[in-house]
């Protein structure tokens, strides 16, 4: 397996992690009712993989604020640690299932990082 080295790794990637969101009912509800993301999925991809670009290859270009986003959504339907534990687990397998190295392990770690600072904040 090689490790993420490309937007198209990240495309790919949400692409897989996504399907794994949508699937799960426990957690799809974010992105079908309350963000409606599901509608706008491959500008979302867009997105998240220049997030990524930045966190893992410092390649600049995001320009959103990540945690007022979440913050937002928070606001109409509060996340829980149930919430974050099920987006961790299919982040986790997602990346597991499809590419392993020092990169891979990073994203991981980054999110987890992510994950629980919003877990603090929110």
């Amino acid at each position: 397996m090689k490790d993420i080295a490309t937007r198209e790794d990240l495309l790919f990637l949400m692409q897989q992690f996504y399907d794994k969101l949508l699937a799960d009912d426990e957690i799809n509800f974010f992105f079908t009712k309350i963000t409606h993301t599901d509608q706008h999925l491959p500008h979302h991809f867009e997105v998240l993989a220049t997030f990524w670009e930045q966190s893992l290859f410092m390649k600049g270009g995001y320009t959103n604020n990540m945690f007022q986003m979440h913050k937002e959504v928070h606001y109409k339907h509060a996340f829980t640690k149930t919430h974050f534990d099920i987006w961790l687990h299919h982040f986790y397998t997602t990346i597991d299932a499809h590419f392993k190295g020092k990169v891979a392990e990073q994203m991981k770690t980054n999110a987890l990082s992510m994950a629980t600072v919003m877990q603090i904040k929110l």
